[in-house]
């Protein structure tokens, strides 16, 4: 029983193995938030463990309000449809930004769309946030598409 339990686990590991790809991210977004001009530039690498799940982390500087701060934005990416070369995908998602002594976040889920471009490079906007967001010592619903929640990204495969 322990030798098929062990063979079963080699071979999971190997299908996984054999799928599974490296990739680099680089996301721009421009926006208005509260009347306030918001732009980031995030760069990010990841890890797509087959083809429907990756994880990756996106660490950026941003402009709001005049002021600038940093954020980082850990993420899960589960694709729910494609075609081979269109993609529509959700990413669970948290978002971090900090700076001038104040922490803003938010937790949601995050619809997404890829075009492959060609074998390496993907082109790929995320649209929008359903989840909660952390601001001013409390949290509140986040539901919907904002030009603040926009961003517009390529990624490489190695």
């Amino acid at each position: 029983m322990k030798k098929i339990v062990m063979w079963m686990l080699v071979l999971a590991s190997v299908s996984v193995k054999a799928d599974a790809q490296w990739f680099a991210t680089g996301t721009a977004g421009i926006g208005y938030l509260d009347d306030a001009f918001q732009l980031v530039l995030k760069p990010g690498a990841g890890y797509e463990f087959n083809d429907r799940w990756a994880a990756g982390l996106g660490m950026g500087l941003g402009v709001f309000d005049g002021a600038a701060y940093g954020t980082v934005d850990p993420y899960v990416r589960f694709n729910c449809w494609n075609n081979g070369r269109f993609f529509v995908d959700a990413k669970a998602e948290g978002d971090v930004w900090f700076g001038h002594g104040n922490t803003l976040a938010d937790i949601g889920i995050v619809p997404s769309v890829r075009i492959a471009i060609n074998r390496n490079w993907a082109a790929f906007g995320d649209f929008g946030l359903f989840g909660v967001q952390h601001a001013n010592d409390e949290w509140s619903p986040a539901f919907g598409i904002t030009s603040a929640r926009v961003k517009m990204g390529v990624m490489y495969h190695f």
